[in-house]
C-alpha cells in the first residue's frame, strides 16, 4: 500500500508540474483517459485483447474518437503515454524536432531480443553509423537486384500455375514471403541456400493456424517460425508495456528463438568475415558483393553485424510481403482495379521481366501501390520518446494550442494507419479503395504539398532507406502475376485455416472493419490472420 500510495502522488505531482510547465510555454497537455481501473491498466488488457482478437490498433481508434481529439495520453500505470494519429506531430517528432526525440530506453530494453544492437535499435550516433555502413548498398537501382528478383519470382509462377491448373487456392501471403524471404537471402546475406520456395507449400482447406498467417513446415517452418515468433513477442511486450518485463522475470520469451536464427545467421557472417580476410586490403566493390559482404568491410563485430542483417531482413521480407498481400487483396475486392493494372501491364511489356523504365513509365501500378500503402501500411505505427521539454502540433480540441511533452523518456506513439484514413486529409472516401487519388492532379497535388500525410516508409533523417527497393521488388512481382493471370477470387471462408476469417459482428462497424473479408492484425508489420487464400485464373485463349 505504501508503495502504490508513492505512485499515486509522484503521478499527481508530476501531472500538476507538467500542467504548470505547459503553460509557461503557452501549452496545454492532452487529454488523458480515465480508465476504468487504477493506474489505467485496463487499458493494457484491452491493447492485448484487441491483439489477440480485435481489428488491428482498433482500441486505439476508438480512444481517439471517444475523446474527439488526434492526441491523447493513454495515462499507462501512471506514465505519460501519448497517441495520436496527427500528422502534424509525426513531422515534428520524424523531421523537424528530430534531435528532441530518440527510441526511449523501454522500447530499445523490450526491443532488444529482435533489433538487438542493429539499425532499428539503436539512436544517436550510433543510428547514424548504422546507416551510414548500409546507405552505400541502396542508394543505387542495381541490375542485379533485378536479376535476383527475376530469378525468385519464375519459382514464384510455377507454384501460382500449377494451382491455379488445378483450381485450387494459395495462400499468396506465405508465398510471398518466402519470395522475399529467399530473395533477401541473395541480397542480404549471399546465398541461395534458403529456397524455401522449394519447400511443401500449405494446403488448401488443411492447413494450421501460424504465427502470422498459415503455420509453415519443415526447417523453413524453423526459421520463420522464430522470426515470426520473435516478432509476436515483441508486439506482445508492447501492448503490455512497464508489465512486460514482470511476465518474462522467468523466462525470456525471445531466447529461444534468438537460438535458432543465430544457428541460420552467425556462419554466413563468419563466412564473410573469412572472404573479407581473404581479400586483405581490398574492400568489397558496391557492385559486387552482398550487404554482409560492406558490413564486415565496415566491422569485425559478429553480434553486430548479425543484428544489422536481422533487422534488414525484417524490412526487406515482412515489409515487401506484407505489401504483396494487400495488393493481391485488393484485387479480389476490386477486380476492376485489377483489369484496369492489367492493361497497363499488357500495353508495357506483355511478357519477360520488367526493368527500371518499365517500373518508371506505369503510372497505375504506382497508384495502386500507394492506395495499398495509404490503407494498410506495412509498418502501421511506431513510437519515440522525448528526450528534453518539448512541443508538438495541437488539433481542434486544444483550440490550436501546442502540447506539451514532459522531457525523460514520455513516449509519444504514432500512428500512420490513422493518419491515412483520416476523411479531413483524404476526403469523405477516406476509407475507399482508390488509386485514382493518386493520379488525379488536385489529390496530388495536395498529398505533394503536405507529404507528412503519407508516410509509409517514416520520414526524415531516419527514413526507410530501402524504399525504392521495395517498390521495385512489388512492381516486379505484380507485373510478372499480372502478365499470367487476370482474375482474382478470394477463398478465405473457404480455404483459410479455422479462426482466420472476421467475426459477423464487424459487418455492423464503421470504417474497413464493416467491409475487410480478411483478419488484418499487426506484429511490427501488418498481415492477413491465417493467410490470404487467393484462387488464380488464366487467360482463356
Amino acid at each position: 500500500m505504501v508503495c502504490l500510495g508513492y505512485w499515486i502522488a509522484k503521478f499527481q505531482w508530476n501531472q500538476f508540474k507538467n500542467a504548470r510547465n505547459a503553460a509557461k510555454m503557452g501549452a496545454v497537455l492532452p487529454p488523458r483517459i480515465k480508465g476504468k481501473w487504477i493506474g489505467n491498466i485496463d487499458l493494457v488488457f484491452d491493447s492485448v485483447n484487441t491483439f489477440e482478437r480485435g481489428y488491428v490498433l482498433e482500441n486505439i481508434k476508438t480512444y481517439l474518437d471517444t475523446y474527439g481529439c488526434d492526441t491523447v495520453n493513454l495515462g499507462l500505470l501512471w506514465q505519460d503515454v501519448y497517441a495520436t494519429r496527427n500528422h502534424h506531430v509525426m513531422k515534428t517528432v520524424l523531421a523537424t524536432g528530430f534531435d528532441n526525440f530518440d527510441r526511449g530506453t523501454e522500447a530499445k530494453v523490450s526491443a532488444y531480443g529482435l533489433f538487438g544492437d542493429g539499425i532499428f535499435g539503436s539512436d544517436g550516433t550510433e543510428a547514424k553509423a548504422h546507416r551510414a555502413m548500409s546507405r552505400p548498398f541502396f542508394v543505387r537501382e542495381r541490375i542485379r537486384d533485378f536479376d535476383n528478383f527475376h530469378r525468385y519470382t519464375d519459382k514464384v509462377l510455377l507454384h501460382l500455375r500449377a494451382r491455379a491448373q488445378t483450381g485450387l487456392s494459395i495462400d499468396v501471403q506465405d508465398i510471398f514471403g518466402r519470395f522475399t524471404l529467399d530473395a533477401a537471402g541473395g541480397f542480404l546475406f549471399g546465398t541461395d541456400s534458403l529456397n524455401t520456395l522449394d519447400s511443401p507449400l500449405p494446403i488448401p482447406g488443411k492447413a494450421a493456424l501460424g504465427m502470422k498467417g498459415s503455420r509453415a513446415e519443415g526447417d523453413y517452418g524453423g526459421f520463420v517460425g522464430s522470426f515470426e515468433q520473435l516478432q509476436v513477442v515483441m508486439a506482445v511486450r508492447d501492448r503490455w508495456n512497464y508489465c512486460w518485463a514482470a511476465r518474462e522475470f522467468f523466462k525470456d520469451h525471445s531466447e529461444e528463438h534468438n537460438a535458432v536464427i543465430d544457428a541460420f545467421v552467425e556462419p554466413l557472417v563468419i563466412g564473410a568475415l573469412q572472404k573479407k580476410a581473404a581479400r586483405g586490403e581490398k574492400e568489397c566493390g558496391i557492385d559486387d558483393g552482398n550487404l554482409v559482404d560492406h558490413l564486415a568491410d565496415a566491422t569485425n563485430d559478429v553480434r553486430l553485424i548479425r543484428y544489422e542483417l536481422i533487422n534488414m531482413l525484417l524490412a526487406a521480407r515482412d515489409t515487401t510481403a506484407s505489401l504483396l498481400t494487400f495488393v493481391m487483396y485488393m484485387f479480389c475486392l476490386y477486380p476492376d482495379v485489377a483489369l484496369k493494372l492489367r492493361n497497363e501491364v499488357l500495353e508495357h511489356i506483355p511478357e519477360g521481366s520488367p526493368t527500371f523504365e518499365h517500373i518508371r513509365n506505369m503510372r497505375y501500378l504506382r497508384a495502386v501501390l500507394n492506395e495499398t500503402l495509404r490503407l494498410y501500411p506495412p509498418v502501421p505505427y511506431s513510437a519515440r520518446a522525448s528526450k528534453v521539454a518539448s512541443l508538438i502540433p495541437g488539433d481542434s480540441y486544444t483550440g490550436g494550442k501546442p502540447i506539451y511533452v514532459p522531457p525523460g523518456g514520455t513516449r509519444i506513439n504514432m500512428f500512420p494507419l490513422f493518419a491515412h484514413r483520416r476523411e479531413d486529409l483524404w476526403g469523405k472516401d477516406a476509407n475507399e479503395f482508390n488509386p485514382e487519388r493518386w493520379i488525379d492532379k488536385d489529390k496530388v497535388q495536395k498529398t505533394a504539398s503536405d507529404p507528412f500525410m503519407f508516410l509509409p516508409f517514416s520520414a526524415g533523417p531516419r527514413i526507410c532507406l530501402g524504399q525504392n527497393f521495395a517498390y521495385n521488388e512489388a512492381s516486379f512481382m505484380i507485373i510478372r502475376v499480372l502478365q499470367t493471370f487476370d482474375t482474382f477470387t478470394l477463398r478465405q471462408k473457404e480455404d483459410a485455416p479455422i479462426g482466420s476469417c472476421p467475426p459477423g459482428v464487424w459487418k455492423n462497424a464503421g470504417g474497413r472493419k464493416a467491409v475487410e473479408q480478411v483478419w488484418v492484425q499487426s506484429a511490427v508489420t501488418m498481415f492477413s490472420k491465417g493467410g490470404l487464400w487467393v484462387k488464380m485464373g488464366l487467360p482463356v485463349n
